[in-house]
């Protein structure tokens, strides 16, 4: 599967991931979304449930654009990542920082 992202806007910034989020990808993926976010003042949620893998680079991505948000005191919130996924944001404690349904 190749990577995609896609976009809807309503009261926030939805944001589908498809594919591997990885090194190859990372940074047109980080420089289009905070591209996008930089004009908007709405909370950011992420859809991974077609996300099928992610690095360490893509969990920096995030990071980077959890901040943006914050700065705009703002939300960042992760709905339907898989089991690997969510245990790998659950290892590195980032369960709590995000909004993330397991």
């Amino acid at each position: 599967m190749a990577f995609e992202v896609k976009y809807n806007e309503n009261e926030n910034l939805e944001i589908q991931v498809l594919g591997d989020l990885d090194i190859n990808v990372v940074e047109n993926f980080k420089n289009e979304v905070l591209e996008k976010y930089k004009i908007l003042d709405k909370d950011i949620v992420f859809d991974f449930s077609e996300l099928k893998y992610i690095d360490s680079t893509g969990i920096g991505a995030i990071m980077t654009v959890y901040k943006a948000a914050k700065d705009k005191s703002k939300s960042l919130t992760i709905n339907n990542a898989n089991r690997n996924i969510y245990k790998l944001f659950k290892i590195t404690k980032l369960t709590e920082l995000f909004n993330m349904e397991d």
